[in-house]
């Protein structure tokens, strides 16, 4: 075997409670290795076993939204399924697109988190706008908790902290913030459906703005949902366009005629797409795009004069969120809006052109993006161009080329849409890569032999992690155990180590139910190459 010697400092970072993978060794026994004259020197470095993903989901409870919302509580399992799988410590996060406006009462409660059962709600599910009930549909077929039965267990914010009850769901290896006989996508399917009386200026982009502003807010109960080590996911479900207006200048948008729909003579949804979009051409348009208008409908730059917030004040917003993460993690945005099905894809493209139907476009200014017959009833939305224009500036790694974050509202289940959204997420949660180039004990053979030993360290006790057991069904925890590690070389590398020229990757196996301390540092010590451009 050829002699190499490495030396490495042992440093220790702090990885809060955050994930159930990753770290690991073997059972060889760590001490200095002679080889000759040389001495194989050990290095100790921390594993980012962090798999926190903070989720908004901010829906549309106007009153169209009844299908949508039951589709999205139905399928939102996978979702759910595959976070679990992955080993995700997440949280769920759930308001809606209404921040009030005129003719709306007082039923805004955009940037709030809500968490209560939608049996306990069905006075929302009627719309005094539309004239419909969907109370069976949207929330009895999918929940059958009431809020008493969905309580939510104290939980705190920070190893130190005191524990309870906050207004989002939870759960990290087994361990959620639910009642012990309720699982997470059964409490979800109850929470979710917000019902369709909330104001029918749906503003999106400013009730994510207030949540995301809630949540650093120290006095308020959405505050400690956003961590600086977490992947931030949100996810806007709407079928309309965002509408987020200037508070001073409302009346101008709502109540003078100069972004009224051709022939109105009241105001209607028509005013958020003429009060934010412009379009080249004749219809069908060559193109449409956001654009800051003022209270005559011309250009501005100045965003105070701007009838719409423009929507760089909430891209500017979440860039601000993401230069405060920590370990790499990423600012994520998906929309369900008016695009085709195949739009996500990139194959399809959003025709933008004037309806043949005049009553529809004296309500929303343009045509439908999408529509589809789904249980007998025509769904129809309209096209999202300040929404993609925001979530464009958040596209994950894991799109496909030419792929983009917007999906169809239209679709009859979006559970294609759920699963390519998670995997967006999934892309993002980093595999255990040893940090350094670990010593192959045995060059002759193909395999890496290496010699570690893994650790973690909670409210200042060390405990050493044995190695995980192979059984016929593959690792197994061994008795007595609460965690075990695996060590994947060779083939099995995450493409993320091989790409930073690592040869060890860990994951770590925890036993469900087990409560994982806050303050956990997961950490290995590895004999170490002293030739790493060659070795690694």
């Amino acid at each position: 075997m050829l002699n190499r010697r490495l030396t490495l400092t042992s440093v220790a970072l702090p990885m809060l409670a955050a994930a159930s993978f990753t770290s690991g060794c073997n059972a060889h026994p760590i001490k200095p290795v002679e080889l000759g004259s040389n001495i194989v020197e050990i290095g100790g470095l921390p594993l980012d076993v962090n798999k926190k993903v903070d989720v908004l989901l901010v829906i549309d409870n106007s009153g169209s939204m009844g299908d949508e919302q039951a589709n999205l509580a139905a399928n939102f399992g996978p979702f759910i399924e595959r976070l679990e799988l992955a080993g995700a410590d997440y949280r769920i996060g759930i308001t809606t697109t209404d921040i009030g406006g005129p003719l709306c009462g007082n039923t805004a409660n955009g940037g709030e988190l809500q968490l209560s059962s939608c049996v306990d709600r069905p006075h929302t599910f009627s719309s005094a706008a539309t004239k419909e009930d969907k109370f069976d549909v949207a929330c009895a077929a999918q929940c059958g908790l009431s809020s008493a039965d969905l309580e939510i267990q104290p939980t705190s914010i920070s190893a130190d902290g005191e524990a309870v009850a906050r207004p989002w769901i939870q759960s990290f290896n087994g361990v959620d913030n639910l009642p012990a006989d309720v699982d997470t996508h059964a409490a979800f399917a109850c929470f979710a459906p917000q019902g369709i009386s909330g104001c029918g200026w749906e503003s999106p982009l400013e009730a994510t703005a207030r949540a995301l502003t809630n949540m650093q807010n120290v006095d308020r109960p959405e505050f400690g949902f956003l961590r600086d080590d977490a992947i931030l996911a949100v996810l806007i479900v709407t079928d309309e366009v965002d509408c987020s207006f200037n508070p001073s200048l409302k009346n101008e948008l709502f109540v003078e005629d100069t972004f009224f729909a051709e022939g109105a003579e009241s105001v209607t949804s028509a005013v958020c797409w003429n009060g934010g979009v412009q379009c080249s051409g004749e219809s069908p348009y060559d193109d449409c795009w956001d654009a800051n208008l003022g209270a005559s409908g011309e250009l501005t730059t100045d965003p105070d004069a701007s009838v719409l917030r423009p929507v760089s004040r909430y891209v500017d917003l979440l860039e601000g969120i993401a230069a405060t993460k920590i370990g790499g993690r990423e600012v994520l945005v998906s929309v369900i809006a008016g695009v085709p099905a195949d739009y996500s894809s990139g194959a399809g493209e959003l025709i933008y052109a004037d309806s043949p139907n005049p009553e529809f476009q004296r309500d929303f200014g343009i045509g439908a993006g999408c529509e589809n017959e789904v249980n007998g009833e025509l769904q129809t939305a309209v096209p999202p161009v300040r929404l993609e224009a925001f979530a464009s500036a958040f596209m994950g790694a894991g799109l496909a080329e030419n792929a983009r974050n917007v999906y169809s509202v239209c679709e009859a289940d979006y559970t294609p849409a759920i699963l390519d959204i998670v995997a967006g997420i999934e892309v993002e949660l980093p595999p255990a890569c040893f940090p350094a180039c670990v010593l192959d004990l045995d060059a002759s053979t193909e395999a890496l032999e290496f010699s570690c030993d893994v650790t973690q360290t909670a409210g200042g006790a060390e405990q050493d992690i044995v190695e995980c057991l192979v059984g016929d069904g593959g690792y197994e925890l061994p008795a007595g155990e609460d965690a075990c590690w695996i060590a994947k070389t060779g083939d099995e590398l995450a493409e993320a180590c091989v790409a930073e020229r690592r040869n060890l990757e860990f994951e770590l196996i925890r036993r469900s139910g087990v409560v994982v301390p806050g303050d956990v540092v997961v950490r290995a010590e590895c004999e170490l190459s002293s030739r790493p451009s060659i070795d690694c």
